[in-house]
């Protein structure tokens, strides 16, 4: 079956030592096992490192971080020591695929990147294009309309960026017509926002006390950069939906997202690019923080 991906997806690679924000530091990184038996069977000083490195427990193994929360792997200069010296094959598959992602809709495979990733959030954000699907090559897709799928992710997702990139209605009325075309009320604001926000778990302090003021202030305009983070956000979370109660919810969720980086842009002076990443790097890339704020929004549009 052929991969998808957003048009944006083929340009992306990873920028190293530029990064201001190495996914290398302060992540507790897990390691497959047919990984981690390559690496326990690795000879020379380096596998001698990377074991060193290595924290094992109840069947399960991950590389140790330092006092600065920093991969052991990791040189003086922020790059990977595997990939250096021994190439990106010796690399576990969560080193190797971050900060792809895939799922399935409506029949098709798809992939992207998340926007925790420094440059990943930038080719979001200045992609003009985010409804064109293209091979991970960058050729044009093949692909045919599904048939006989249970529920059309795909499909459901094309129609909300129909609206949305309705450039004859205004950005405010086009949020308005995807919540009505889904039975949605708005996100929560204010004090029921802040309180939905503090009772999840955070990497960094600063990022909390971050979201926590962004809650009760002005939201700010919309903007061409929050058009596309919310195309994102509807790509990533409402895609993978298998029926119509699960797409409503990830739309909300993309929603309530975008609101959040319009709200840190202009309260806490944030640019779209670092909103994006903050977002995702907390929201995102937790599951727990996922699927507490997925379910108070469930409640909320019972």
């Amino acid at each position: 079956m052929e991969l998808l991906v957003p048009k944006y997806v083929p340009k992306f690679k990873c920028i190293a030592a530029r990064c201001r924000h190495n996914c290398c530091i302060g992540w507790e990184i897990g390691i497959d096992g047919e990984t981690l038996q390559k690496y326990r069977t690795l000879a020379g000083d380096m596998g001698d490192a990377i074991r060193m490195g290595l924290v094992e427990e109840a069947g399960e193994a991950c590389f140790r971080l330092d006092g600065a929360r920093r991969c052991a792997n990791l040189d003086e200069t922020g790059l990977c020591r595997i990939i250096s010296e021994l190439g990106e094959g010796y690399l576990c598959e969560i080193c190797r695929e971050h900060p792809r992602f895939y799922h399935t809709a409506g029949g098709h495979e798809e992939g992207g990147i998340g926007a925790s990733c420094e440059e990943a959030a930038r080719l979001i954000l200045a992609e003009e294009d985010y409804v064109t699907m293209v091979q991970p090559d960058g050729k044009p897709a093949t692909f045919t309309p599904q048939t006989g799928v249970d529920f059309d992710a795909f499909s459901r997702r094309c129609a909300v960026y129909g609206i949305l990139a309705d450039k004859a209605l205004s950005q405010e009325v086009r949020r308005k017509r995807i919540r009505e075309a889904h039975g949605l009320l708005r996100a929560p604001e204010g004090e029921a926002l802040k309180a939905l926000l503090g009772e999840l778990e955070y990497l960094y302090d600063e990022h909390r006390s971050l979201l926590l003021a962004a809650a009760t202030a002005e939201r700010g305009a919309y903007s061409t950069a929050s058009e596309r983070f919310l195309a994102y956000a509807i790509f990533r979370h409402a895609s993978p939906a298998e029926c119509e109660a699960e797409f409503r919810c990830g739309v909300s969720l993309a929603l309530l997202l975008e609101e959040l980086l319009c709200r840190l842009v202009n309260g806490a002076g944030l640019t779209p690019g670092e909103a994006a990443r903050m977002l995702s790097e907390e929201l995102e890339y937790s599951e727990e923080n996922t699927e507490a704020v997925r379910f108070a929004l469930e409640l909320q549009n019972l």
